[in-house]
């Protein structure tokens, strides 16, 4: 097995490694769970996927298992990064855990492609891949354009701009991270889009694309990875030195002043209600909220906030005078703001779904009578 090692190969094998390296290092958890690091290290994995196929190609590498892998589902792997970057954007300028029901939708156009390859190979694939491949070449662009401009949207539309010198570095980065991914997903629409328009499909014509890839892995992975890691240590140090400081007798006052604003005002009925908001209502550091809520209620805000909303929602569902209500219908009257988010958190909370709770109690109530 002779392989050809030229300049550009160097290039693509370093790249390839790069990505793998920086993926495999977010995707060791330690203490840090973040969702975004899975999404971002999903992400990275499919670029370098695409570089080590450019690379084999390139190089003369042959690998049957590879190769098998490859003639069978080519573009699998790719359609996973327009889901991957639009779901890491999401957990960056987000607060709540995105459900898996949320990922595994997100993630259906690589299902559909695996789907298809799976039934065309009943067929054959000889037969079907003068077909498939430019209609899948022309979808991967689609695709993935339209999760990078959601991607976008989402982040216009976000609360990342806290009063906090870490959510400001956040949003930072993404912002220009966003805006490099733009450029180098035009050039890579010209690219696909002249290999079906103009079968240009030698070797040089790819060049250009996977030596930008190459060092968009590397600038991403290590900045990305930078950026997100310092925000978080620097939060985590910010919460318990400032936990630390406060007494009992002034940790009590807050712990009042957060339960009247739950209990009394019943701010927790706002579903756009976040920890910088509920600071300015209660005139408040966001930090020392956050060292109140994590270091003696022993809770994050959207736990603390969520146990109201699912009690108010247990009470209304055991009242006859809600029954024309939905389930949904109550839990958005209680703060919710998506069905997804309600199911997840009533049954994490209660440990069974809303409509078995609805259903046993109702079905208590009428033992009851009888």
């Amino acid at each position: 097995m002779g392989i050809h090692f030229n300049l550009f190969n160097i290039v693509l094998l370093f790249g390839i490694v790069q990505g793998v390296i920086i993926s495999f290092t977010l995707l060791f958890p330690g203490k840090d769970h973040r969702q975004a690091k899975y999404f971002l290290a999903a992400f990275l994995l499919a670029l370098a996927y695409n570089s080590f196929g450019t690379f084999c190609w390139s190089s003369g590498l042959s690998l049957p298992w590879f190769y098998l892998f490859d003639r069978s589902f080519p573009y699998t792997f790719i359609f996973t990064t327009g889901p991957s970057l639009y779901l890491y954007v999401k957990t960056i300028t987000g607060a709540e855990k995105i459900p898996a029901k949320v990922i595994l939708k997100n993630y259906l156009p690589a299902i559909a492609d695996l789907g298809l390859r799976l039934a065309l190979m009943s067929y054959g694939l000889k037969k079907t891949n003068h077909l498939y491949h430019p209609a899948a070449l022309i979808l991967m662009v689609v695709i993935f354009w339209a999760y990078l401009l959601s991607a976008i949207r989402l982040f216009r539309h976000s609360s990342l701009q806290m009063p906090t010198a870490e959510q400001f570095q956040l949003a930072s980065w993404t912002k220009i991270f966003l805006a490099v991914l733009m450029g180098v997903a035009s050039l890579w629409a010209v690219t696909i889009f002249g290999t079906v328009l103009f079968q240009l499909r030698t070797l040089a014509y790819f060049e250009p694309i996977e030596v930008l890839l190459v060092i968009f892995v590397y600038w991403i992975g290590l900045r990305s990875y930078h950026c997100a890691r310092v925000v978080y240590i620097r939060a985590q140090h910010a919460v318990k030195a400032t936990a630390d400081k406060l007494t009992m007798e002034d940790a009590e006052v807050y712990i009042n002043l957060l339960k009247n604003a739950m209990e009394t005002d019943r701010l927790y009925l706002d579903p756009a209600l976040s920890v910088s908001k509920l600071a300015d209502i209660l005139k408040l550091n966001v930090k020392l909220l956050s060292a109140v809520l994590n270091g003696h209620l022993n809770k994050g805000f959207n736990t603390f906030v969520n146990e109201y909303r699912v009690n108010d929602v247990k009470q209304q569902l055991l009242q006859p005078a809600y029954d024309h209500l939905t389930n949904l219908g109550i839990a958005l009257n209680c703060g919710f703001k998506s069905e997804a988010t309600f199911h997840r958190v009533f049954k994490e909370i209660t440990g069974m779904s809303p409509s078995a709770f609805r259903k046993n109690n109702h079905q208590h109530a009428a033992d009851s009578l009888t």
